[in-house]
């Protein structure tokens, strides 16, 4: 059987992280799961960009491809661990199949698929009612049912007077960030919204026509969006700017992280952040190497010195691991595992 998108995603995934973690691991990327260790992991073996893009995958989805790719001899399992490798018969697949389909461009998962899915809402409901009020068309049902959705877009119709105006303004808008991009995307999108004459397609629909990946024409699909909000600092567009009004480009960092963030900044010490919050210190330092993944101004000198950073990391390099046990077997246990995972973010960029 033929490998999809998909399955070259979850291939990328392994190679990046190269047999240091299980499968559930790319499982719990592609899901987006909200955990430190998820967080972590997408930083340190630079597949941000895949947090939360298959939000609906199973685990059984991930094991087929997992055996699909193992079929085709492109991985193998490692004989102790058990987890997964990349052969070079799979390393010269990956470099075909982005060849053939890249990653769009702006596509970032852990930066903006949570804004972007709230954007869609929102958007695609203002576009389906503008259109139908265009025709003096009252009876329709609503591409969504969300009700936070359809709260926001009432306020947001009630606000504005001109109607034809406000069609004219995000036509413009929409047409500006579409010719930005390429003509697939450009097509995938529009066909993806639903009007008073034409019920938006799906995904499935679209890659039919187009003879495509269905995932792909997904991904390609949220690389729209998301070039949209990456865009919104320099948005001359003021119907852009209100869409996204009460929203922000999601941060990586989990709710919990944000809290010990704040403490850190004021001063506080490890220990004692973790006697105000409640939690054991183990978890705070989880949050620390979170916000030093994600916070490149963040400051870890107070935790470990430069000069202890670069013996960390050149031991990583010489022995290409981020293995932390390994590190720290192989540095005569002279630092922590906090200490190793601190350093270790500090070598990563997010990408």
């Amino acid at each position: 059987m033929a490998i999809n998108y998909f399955d070259t995603v979850v291939l990328d995934c392994l190679d990046k992280i190269d047999g240091e973690r299980t499968q559930s691991a790319v499982f719990h990327l592609l899901k987006g799961k909200k955990s430190s260790q998820t967080i972590q992991d997408a930083g340190l073996f630079q597949i941000a960009k895949y947090f939360g893009m298959a939000s609906q995958c199973e685990r059984g989805d991930i094991a087929a491809s997992i055996h699909k790719l193992t079929e085709h001899s492109y991985i193998e399992a490692g004989k102790e661990t058990g987890a997964f490798k990349v052969t070079a018969r799979g390393v010269q697949e990956l470099k075909q199949a982005f060849a053939e389909r890249p990653w769009p461009e702006h596509c970032h998962g852990a930066n903006y698929q949570t804004p972007a899915a709230i954007l869609w809402k929102r958007l695609s409901l203002l576009v389906q009612v503008l259109s139908n009020k265009e025709h003096e068309c009252s009876q329709y049902i609503p591409v969504t049912n969300d009700v936070q959705t359809l709260r926001w877009v009432k306020r947001f119709m009630r606000q504005k007077t001109d109607h034809k105006e406000l069609s004219v303004k995000l036509h413009d808008m929409l047409s500006h960030y579409l010719n930005q991009l390429n003509g697939q995307q450009a097509l995938i999108f529009v066909y993806s919204l639903t009007s008073f004459e034409r019920i938006g397609s799906t995904n499935k629909q679209l890659a039919d026509e187009l003879n495509e990946d269905e995932w792909y024409v997904s991904i390609q699909f949220w690389g729209v969006l998301h070039y949209v909000i990456q865009s919104l600092p320099q948005c001359a567009h003021l119907i852009l700017r209100e869409l996204l009004s009460d929203l922000q480009a999601e941060s990586a960092l989990t709710q919990s992280a944000r809290k010990t963030l704040e403490l850190v900044q004021k001063g506080f010490p490890i220990e004692r952040i973790a006697a105000i919050r409640n939690l054991k210190t183990a978890t705070i330092e989880d949050h620390i190497v979170e916000i030093s993944l994600h916070q490149p101004a963040f400051f870890i000198e107070q935790y470990i010195s430069e000069e202890e950073q670069r013996m960390i990391a050149a031991f990583a390099k010489q022995h290409q691991t981020n293995k932390i046990k390994r590190i720290r077997e192989g540095l005569q246990m002279r630092f922590s595992y906090f200490q190793i995972r601190l350093a270790l973010a500090k070598t990563v960029k997010q990408v």
